[in-house]
C-alpha cells in the first residue's frame, strides 16, 4: 500500500513566493501539499493570510492546488481550541474554514489545548464548538484534524461522540519527541496509531532524536518508521502524509531524500 506525500511549504532554502514554491513542490514529484494560512514572520517564512486575499486570488490559488491530490491549511497558531473558551476559536477559524473551502483544499489542520476528558465544568459549550465546527467543516467541504502536540494525551473528545468533518492530525515527531503521555502509554508509535482507528485522517511526518531537536530529515532519527507504516496499512490509513520538515535544518536535497527514502519504505511494505 502507498500514500501520498505532501511537503509543508513555508521556505524551500530561500524565502520564495507560493507559486515558486508549489512548482519546487509539483516538479519534485509531490502529490499533496500544505501550507499556513497566515502571512508568516517576515525574513523566516511566508503563508497566505486570508484576510487579504480576494475571491480573484482565491480562485486562481484554487486552480494552482487542483494540480496536487489534496491541500492541507495550517491554522494559525493562534486559533487553538480551548476548552475554556473555544467559541473564541471558532470566531478565529471562520475566515479560516471559509478559506479553505473556496481554494478546494481537504483538511484543516487546527492546534487543541485540551487534554483527553475536557472537564466536565467546560463540556456543554465545548461540545457546542465542536457541533459548531463539525457543520461549518461540512459546508466548506473539509475535514479539521486535531493536531497531537508534545503533550498529547489522547482525544476521546474525537472518538465520543465521532463527528464526520472531525478528526487527528498525528504529527509523528511530537509524539515521539515529547515522549507524550499517549505515545507512552500506548508503548509504541504503532500502537498508538492503532489506537487512533478511523479517527485519524491526516498526518505530518518528521524524524527526531532523544532530546532534539525534531522535524529533521525523515530516516536520520529514532522513529520506527516500519512499525508506523505496518499498522498505517493494518488500519486501511486513507489519509496523507505531509512533510513538515525545518528549512533551517533540512535543505531541500534533504526534503527529497525525506520522500523518496519514505517511497521506497512503502514499496517494500508492499512486497514483504
Amino acid at each position: 500500500m502507498s500514500w501520498d506525500i505532501g511537503v509543508m511549504l513555508w521556505r524551500i532554502g530561500d524565502i520564495l513566493d507560493l507559486d515558486a514554491q508549489l512548482d519546487w513542490a509539483r516538479d519534485a514529484g509531490f502529490e499533496a501539499i500544505a501550507f499556513h494560512a497566515s502571512p508568516g514572520v517576515p525574513g523566516q517564512w511566508r503563508g497566505v493570510d486570508p484576510a487579504v486575499t480576494g475571491r480573484t486570488e482565491r480562485r486562481r490559488l484554487r486552480g494552482r492546488l487542483a494540480e496536487f491530490s489534496m491541500c492541507e491549511i495550517h491554522a494559525p497558531f493562534a486559533a487553538a481550541l480551548s476548552p475554556q473558551e473555544p467559541f473564541a476559536a471558532v470566531r478565529q477559524l471562520t475566515p479560516i474554514i471559509e478559506f479553505s473551502g473556496d481554494v478546494e483544499a481537504s483538511v484543516i489542520t487546527v492546534h487543541p489545548r485540551a487534554a483527553n476528558r475536557v472537564p466536565e465544568e467546560h463540556g456543554d459549550r465545548w461540545q457546542e464548538a465542536l457541533d459548531r465546527l463539525d457543520a461549518m467543516a461540512e459546508k466548506a467541504g473539509v475535514v479539521i484534524a486535531f493536531e497531537t502536540l508534545e503533550d498529547f494525551e489522547g482525544f476521546d473528545w474525537v472518538k465520543s461522540p465521532r463527528r464526520p468533518h472531525l478528526g487527528v492530525n498525528l504529527d509523528v515527531g511530537h509524539v515521539c519527541l515529547g515522549n507524550s503521555p499517549a505515545y507512552r502509554s500506548c508503548g509504541t508509535i504503532g500502537a498508538l496509531v492503532r489506537s487512533l482507528g478511523e479517527t485519524l485522517v491526516h498526518m505530518h511526518v518528521h524524524d527526531c532524536r532523544p532530546g532534539g531537536p525534531d522535524h529533521i530529515e525523515v530516516g536520520t532519527g529514532s522513529v520506527d518508521f516500519a512499525d508506523l507504516l505496518r499498522i498505517l496499512q493494518e488500519i486501511q490509513y486513507q489519509g496523507a502524509m505531509v512533510l513538515e520538515l525545518n528549512p533551517d535544518r533540512v535543505s531541500p536535497e534533504a526534503i527529497l531524500r525525506s520522500r523518496r527514502w519514505l517511497k521506497s519504505k512503502m514499496r517494500g511494505l508492499c512486497t514483504g
